[in-house]
């Protein structure tokens, strides 16, 4: 659900009134790795990951207050959780928004989706276009027509119980980025995230009390070193 406007207002102002050690603090809680170059954080879910239009309570915002030499180099959905990668210089922030542009990073999620999906350990993959779909904001919609492709790989991990409900463990790997990629094409397939706001209705909705989506694996260059770095966070569900 989105915010009231009286909510916004107070939501920007909480965030203004914190003291410094409150940014210095949330920083240190949610730091993965940290160097002179880069920045490895778990994100909170719910969290923006840069200021909106209206909202200005973000982690980009948060970790300026602590460091503002802290660049943004990609995000995660506001009801996504886990690992996201800030540079500390303009150098750092160049070569590692190139990894991108050329896909060279590896990222991997953990989701769960609603109902028993293929059999545990099978792999695949999703190769449908994404796009956005003014007329349902904001959600975005399969189109084979559109002209950008959207690739992610999947592996089952396991059949669980959710509240009474089966519910499936996956691996996704997005070759591609494209935005709320990954939650439209488990919609594609039958399988919505559940907990999604945004995608899932009824019983794929009520059974979590979030998202169940998380960047769990990153690995990329260092911007400096030239050596392959990996991170992981732990899925929280």
């Amino acid at each position: 659900m989105p915010f009231t406007a009286e909510e916004v207002n107070a939501l920007n102002a909480q965030e203004n009134a914190y003291p410094l050690e409150f940014f210095q603090a949330f920083a240190q809680q949610i730091t993965v790795y940290e160097d002179d170059d880069i920045w490895v954080v778990d994100k909170p879910v719910g969290l923006l990951s840069v200021n909106g239009k209206t909202l200005k309570v973000s982690l980009l915002a948060r970790l300026e207050r602590a460091n503002p030499a802290v660049k943004l180099i990609h995000r995660l959905d506001m009801d996504t959780s886990g690992l996201l990668i800030f540079a500390k210089n303009a150098a750092a922030q160049t070569h590692i928004s190139k990894q991108f542009i050329e896909r060279l990073p590896q990222k991997k999620y953990q989701a769960r989706v609603f109902g028993e999906w293929e059999r545990v350990g099978a792999t695949g993959e999703i190769s449908v276009p994404v796009r956005y779909e003014p007329e349902t904001k904001p959600r975005h919609i399969v189109d084979p027509s559109w002209s950008k492709h959207a690739l992610t790989l999947y592996e089952v991990i396991s059949h669980e119980q959710c509240n009474g409900q089966t519910v499936t463990r996956v691996m996704l790997k997005p070759v591609t980025g494209r935005s709320h990629q990954l939650r439209v094409h488990m919609v594609h397939v039958g399988h919505v995230m559940i907990g999604d706001p945004i995608y899932a209705e009824g019983t794929a909705l009520a059974i979590a009390p979030r998202l169940n989506l998380h960047a769990q694996q990153l690995r990329l260059k260092h911007p400096t070193l030239g050596a392959w770095m990996d991170w992981e966070s732990p899925s929280p569900f």
